[in-house]
């Protein structure tokens, strides 16, 4: 890897030399580009990003061969998503940066563009093999977030047990339904299918957005014509006691509880399910696929997390963080952590070494991101998703009149995207 990422900066610096001695001496600047080998030396910089214990080896492999290869010292600090923006404000209040290059929720971009805490990188050149889909969006036509860690989740089935229960894996909403029946009655008579319902962790609200957006609703609003048509529809499985009751407690750790336990043998999760099922040796009883649509579409929220630049990191650290951001980017270090940490790649070129039982997780991943959703970056965004999780409980589970409730939380949502001065309905 440490050949082939030399060569690459090798390059990108000639063709940086060359960039200046083209330019129109209008002093504009152009695309920022890594810098050449041994460059930063005795530059030392903190990235920030939140790593699972079984995914740290493979980031810290990555973070060697960049300090080899460069001349850098890295860091490593590993501050939530809840947190960074406090820490952030903190840092840029007193001019001080103690993190030059951080990994952040998709989710939780819009406060760090609003208070200023970020800097533009819209100078900053993607690889050409970065998937248009997974460029993180614009704010007021600046980019401030570089691609690096996409998620989504993908569906895991028993496969025994639907074998044993005649049943095919579903890729519709009615089919879905369909399995839960067969699944019930081949079983002890209790439920056999599971979705992640729980509420602190948002599990709820990226389950049911993605029923919404696939009914062809929109969950900001909630009370369109989509939203009532989802909920009523679980609603009805429900009541028919198709879905398991742990789905209420089903989040990204409980709901590998559930598939190796078999409360589950139908289930949704993110890819690193995959791992753990290989790392407990039961992986090859589950066909892992994309998934079901809904009458209008299929739709797979887009998680993950994006790379960013806190406000007044500059000179050669800020070089150096774009430099280790742009190398997190390569088709090299994508790579590894495809292979080794089984997390989907925002490259399209990544996959060449993914191991062979790992195959079908990747497939499922590139079927799913491609009918992939993002929530928007709404700053009332906490308010959508406990008007969704009350909905879960009021439709759902107390079987109450979806439209009337969703009406209710509809104006929920009004108000609190009126008291974050946001038009609303929202804008497309």
């Amino acid at each position: 890897m440490r050949r082939r990422y030399r060569a690459m900066l090798a390059l990108l610096a000639a063709l940086s030399l060359v960039a200046a001695a083209c330019g129109d001496g209008g002093g504009q600047q152009g695309p920022t580009d890594i810098q050449a080998e041994g460059d930063f030396e005795g530059v030392t910089i903190t990235f920030s990003t939140s790593l699972a214990q079984e995914e740290e080896a493979a980031v810290q492999q990555l973070i060697d061969e960049f300090e080899a290869d460069t001349g850098a010292t890295v860091e490593l600090a590993a501050i939530t998503s809840a947190d960074l923006p406090q820490r952030l404000q903190v840092d840029v209040g007193a001019e001080k940066n103690t993190i030059h290059l951080f990994a952040q929720d998709n989710l939780a971009l819009r406060i760090l563009v609003d208070e200023g805490l970020v800097e533009d990188l819209s100078d900053v050149e993607l690889p050409d093999e970065i998937l248009p889909e997974l460029i993180p969006e614009e704010f007021d036509g600046a980019a401030y977030f570089l691609p690096y860690r996409p998620n989504v989740r993908i569906a895991y089935a028993n496969i025994e047990r639907l074998d044993s229960a005649g049943v095919d894996l579903p890729t519709t909403h009615e089919e879905f339904r369909d399995a839960a029946v067969a699944l019930k009655e081949a079983g002890d008579g209790s439920p056999k299918v599971t979705l992640s319902l729980e509420f602190p962790s948002g599990a709820a609200g990226v389950t049911i957005s993605e029923w919404i957006v696939s009914f062809g609703g929109e969950p900001l609003v909630l009370n369109d014509a989509g939203s009532v048509a989802a909920f009523e529809f679980l609603q009805d499985m429900w009541a028919d006691d198709l879905l398991a009751r742990e789905s209420l407690q089903a989040k990204f750790d409980t709901e590998i509880d559930n598939l190796t336990g078999e409360v589950a043998w139908l289930a949704q999760n993110w890819p690193f399910t995959t791992g753990t099922l290989s790392d407990q040796g039961v992986l090859d009883r589950f066909e892992i696929y994309e998934g079901w649509e809904g009458p209008e579409r299929a739709a797979h929220v887009i998680g993950g997390e994006v790379l960013g630049i806190p406000k007044g990191v500059s000179g050669k650290e800020k070089d150096a963080a774009i430099g280790l951001a742009q190398f997190l980017m390569s088709q090299d270090a994508q790579a590894l952590l495809a292979a080794q940490n089984a997390w989907p790649s925002v490259r399209s070129d990544a996959y060449g070494d993914v191991p062979e039982d790992r195959q079908s997780t990747f497939d499922a991943i590139n079927a799913a991101l491609e009918s992939g959703w993002y929530r928007p970056n709404v700053p009332y965004w906490a308010d959508v998703q406990e008007a969704i999780n009350t909905a879960v409980t009021r439709v759902i589970v107390n079987n109450a009149p979806a439209k009337a409730t969703l009406d209710e939380l509809h104006a929920d949502i009004a108000a609190a995207a009126d008291k974050a001065g946001e038009t609303y309905p929202p804008e497309g």
